[in-house]
């Protein structure tokens, strides 16, 4: 779960995939508390990427942040059988508003029991583009 710090020597948070999964998910979802506390509960969905407030704890590489967030499905009735999640940002200052794209869906599988574990999404942030409504108004 950690290995040596590039920048300094010392020792960083790099959990694996089933590490996040086993050692932190788990044991949050079953109330335990204890390590799984070095990854904060974030609502990543709610501002765009460069407004959040990222958690630096000491551990983490720079520029590397882990957050527990909760998707929000959209209505199996108005898109595709519920596989899609609210992503879009809105509204208030979140400079430009835009939308979280998914690039790439990997599962997870243990490799003892060669079982799907977990299922890792790549995202991508996309600003949106401002109509000409918008730019008139100043928007």
């Amino acid at each position: 779960m950690s290995g040596n710090r590039k920048e300094d020597g010392g020792i960083f948070f790099n959990p694996s995939d089933k590490e996040l999964i086993e050692h932190y998910l788990d044991h949050k979802l079953k109330g335990i508390k204890g390590a799984n506390d070095i990854i904060v509960d974030k609502d990543v969905y709610a501002k765009a990427p460069w407004l959040l407030d990222h958690n630096n704890h000491p551990l983490f590489m720079t520029d590397v942040w882990y957050y527990f967030t909760t998707r929000t499905q959209i209505s199996e009735k108005k898109i595709g059988r519920g596989k899609n999640s609210k992503r879009r940002i809105t509204g208030g200052d979140n400079d430009g508003c835009g939308s979280w794209k998914p690039n790439t869906t990997e599962d997870i599988i243990d490799k003892e029991t060669r079982k799907i574990i977990g299922t890792k999404k790549t995202l991508t942030f996309t600003k949106s583009k401002k109509t000409k409504k918008q730019q008139k108004t100043g928007e």
